[in-house]
């Protein structure tokens, strides 16, 4: 029974015990995977896992985040620096790239989106004030 504070288990809900089937520290032939992570790196390299280095396939997605990985300021325009990936080429056509769509991007559709929800939020307002201000005085004859 694993309870709060065991390895290899996370309770969900207070006080809660899980039955399960947790080796021991042996590591040997009837093991297939082994889950780790590596913390420091010797002098020597693993082979296939530290001599090689694998680059990222995909760039970040969201705007803030390309421009935190460019240093970009407010004003740069972050659609010129969306990490693209070259697609396949075909015979007799030009090179086609393909990159995420970006998120968060404020654009003039987004800024007139807002706009027309905060007038509608303020045409409200003054509606509800002009109908209180008529109850009241249809109240008070």
């Amino acid at each position: 029974l694993l309870a709060k504070g065991h390895s290899c288990y996370r309770p969900r809900r207070d006080g809660e015990r899980k039955r399960k089937s947790v080796r021991g520290c042996v590591v040997d032939s009837n093991l297939s995977v082994l889950a780790l992570v590596i913390v420091k790196k010797g002098e020597g390299e693993i082979q296939g896992l530290t001599d090689i280095h694998v680059p990222r396939r995909l760039g970040p997605k969201r705007a803030s985040k390309i421009r935190k990985l460019f240093n970009l300021s407010k004003d740069d325009d972050v659609r010129h620096y969306v990490v693209k990936r070259p697609l396949p080429k075909k015979e007799g056509k030009k090179q086609k790239f393909a990159c995420p769509k970006i998120q968060r991007l404020v654009t003039p559709a987004v800024l007139q989106h807002k706009r027309h929800r905060v007038a509608l939020k303020n045409r409200r307002r003054t509606v509800g004030k002009n109908e209180r201000q008529e109850y009241e005085r249809q109240c008070n004859l």
